[in-house]
């Protein structure tokens, strides 16, 4: 049985990154509070017309905001699956893992491989259908 290792730098630096991510989105979140509040402060003094402006952009921005990361994702899925796929191997051996795994070869390689291509398709469909829920919220609320 062959072990694909485990890169430990790799994993030092995409933990940090998520740390990242994660800290970022919780000071976002604290963010968001603060200028919900004043959105709707500046809502309650003003028209119908200016307060649906301000909740048509505020609904597409929400629709449009997991768009770039989910079409990214997709994009490393499909390539991860194609590489697999050429190479008969999964994991593919110039790719990076958090820990040791088993390699697969043959069917079984290629199960994994088609298995991560579709999934990756389905991220790149999500993104896609965030960026037509944006749009549709643009046109409702017109």
């Amino acid at each position: 049985m062959e072990i694909h290792r485990a890169d430990l730098a790799y994993r030092r630096r995409s933990l940090w990154l998520l740390l990242a991510i994660a800290a970022g989105c919780a000071l976002a979140l604290w963010q968001l509070h603060g200028w919900l509040q004043s959105v709707q402060a500046h809502v309650a003094i003003a028209d119908a017309a200016q307060a649906r402006r301000w909740l048509r952009r505020a609904l597409a921005g929400l629709a449009l905001a997991p768009t770039a990361p989910l079409w990214l994702w997709g994009r490393g899925l499909r390539r991860l699956g194609r590489t697999a796929a050429e190479q008969r191997r999964f994991p593919p051996r110039d790719w990076k893992t958090y820990r040791d795994v088993r390699v697969l070869r043959g069917d079984a390689a290629a199960t994994w491989a088609s298995r991560t291509q579709r999934a990756g398709r389905a991220a790149q469909y999500a993104a896609v259908a965030c960026v037509a829920a944006a749009l549709a919220v643009w046109v409702w609320l017109v």
